[in-house]
């Protein structure tokens, strides 16, 4: 009988994830025996309960809000990705007994992206929020060749701070404050605010939308988020959620963790 491999997302708040049916789903398809949690961590435990986790014998542990710069703090080895970005998703340990770490939020956009056959390069992209969404997903971005890439935040010093740090992987980065109208036309808006999730007011300069621009939310529900909502008032016709997103990257953990590739043709339906 083959052992039982031990995997988990740990966050605050997480009984709302989705990452174990779509881990379960994954294992059936590919007959891996695996068992897969969804377990409360609060920050101020986040060291004791990852190690308590280990100890007890988890082989890779996934990390959702607010814990992934906490990840990042604690791995002993870290993907140029995560070093990049300054955040964790996906955990595990090797032979070694050493703690490793990358993120695959990017690469798992990027791959949603190619599923949905948008392509990247040439685009004028425009980023809603300045968090650890978008500090998570603006490397890729920015090395699959978009013509330029704005970010744009209530507090511009946020955004700053990003244009800081990645301003070396692209000559076309810039920041702008969400109380300012916007001066170009983005072919692609990515909400990385989760304002409207939260139930706060969405607001956003009134002629960002188009009906030629592409919306990706990175929010996701059974329905459409109401960012989606918002896009689909202004006349947006391409309008996505986040769902295909937290499948590629989810995914992407799960080919870390097992080395086998799941198929991630996933309908809403099944997740919700």
């Amino acid at each position: 009988m083959k052992e039982i491999k031990k995997f988990a997302v740990i966050g605050s708040p997480v009984k709302h994830s989705l990452s174990p049916k779509i881990h379960s789903h994954f294992a059936e398809k590919l007959g891996i025996p695996v068992s897969y949690e969804a377990i409360q961590v609060e920050k101020i435990n986040f060291l004791s309960s990852v190690q308590e986790l280990f100890e007890e014998g988890y082989s890779g542990i996934n990390v959702t809000l607010p814990l992934k710069e906490e990840a990042y703090k604690f791995a002993d080895s870290l993907s140029d990705e995560a070093l990049l970005s300054e955040s964790v998703n996906t955990l595990w340990k090797q032979d070694d007994s050493l703690i490793y770490a990358d993120t695959t939020d990017g690469r798992g956009l990027i791959k949603d992206f190619l599923r949905k056959n948008i392509e990247l390069k040439g685009l004028k992209i425009l980023i809603l929020g300045a968090g650890g969404s978008a500090k998570a997903i603006t490397p890729a971005l920015l090395n699959n060749n978009p013509h330029s890439v704005v970010i744009a935040n209530r507090t511009i010093e946020k955004a700053e701070l990003l244009l800081k740090r990645f301003s070396s992987l692209h000559d076309n980065l810039h920041t702008m404050s969400l109380s300012d109208e916007i001066a170009f036309k983005p072919d692609l808006i990515i909400n990385t605010s989760s304002a409207g999730i939260l139930g706060q007011d969405i607001e956003f300069p009134d002629n960002i939308f188009s009906d030629e621009a592409i919306v990706y939310d990175l929010s996701y529900s059974a329905g459409n988020t109401p960012f989606v909502d918002l896009a689909l008032s202004k006349g947006v016709k391409k309008c996505y959620d986040g769902i295909g997103m937290l499948i590629e990257q989810a995914a992407l953990s799960f080919e870390i963790w097992t080395q086998q590739r799941p198929d991630t043709e996933l309908s809403k339906d099944m997740l919700f």
